[in-house]
């Protein structure tokens, strides 16, 4: 069965008077990923990369692209406050599970990650950031940049985060001027 010819659900294009409701929003959001992604084979847009940072990166950690070896991109924890730290280096994703040092592996750039979200969120809808440190957290930073990067769908050490680190498309975002 081609793509064009499934039954997908269609999601309405909000417009600035819609009201917002979060938990229903990321709902219908998740549910909609979950029905369109898992057919394609997917559920994320990702990327292979190499980890030669020295350390390892750590599942749910925020990285952006330092360099390349062997044909992939090289990655390194986003730390803003790090002097080492390219100020001007946008986020590329979330390592989606631990990357040992000189490894590869694979970073969620945008979609579903399934990892233990309660250790920085406390709220389905809630807005995630990487702070100062490069650390996940919820809400937006009051000192240093604000990487806005997900929203939590899913509570639970078993959690859903629904990545988005280039932009984000989702409706409380743009409500919230964000996109």
């Amino acid at each position: 069965m081609s793509v064009s010819s499934r039954n997908y659900p269609t999601m309405k294009y909000p417009i600035a008077s819609d009201p917002v409701n979060v938990h229903g929003d990321f709902k219908v959001l998740v549910d909609a990923l979950n029905d369109i992604l898992p057919p394609l084979g997917m559920t994320s847009v990702s990327s292979k990369v190499k980890n030669n940072s020295g350390v390892s990166l750590l599942s749910g950690t925020p990285v952006f692209i330092s360099g390349s070896m062997s044909g992939l991109p090289t990655v390194e924890k986003y730390n803003p406050s790090s002097s080492s730290h390219n100020p001007d280096a946008p986020i590329l994703g979330i390592v989606q599970t631990t990357i040992p040092n000189n490894q590869d592996g694979v970073v969620v750039v945008s979609g579903v990650l399934q990892m233990n979200v309660t250790q920085f969120a406390t709220t389905v809808g809630a807005k995630i950031y990487v702070n100062n440190n490069g650390n996940l957290v919820q809400g937006r930073p009051t000192s240093g940049p604000a990487r806005y990067v997900g929203v939590v769908g899913v509570l639970g050490a078993q959690g859903l985060l629904i990545v988005q680190t280039k932009g984000n498309g989702t409706w409380g975002a743009l409500k919230d001027g964000l996109s």
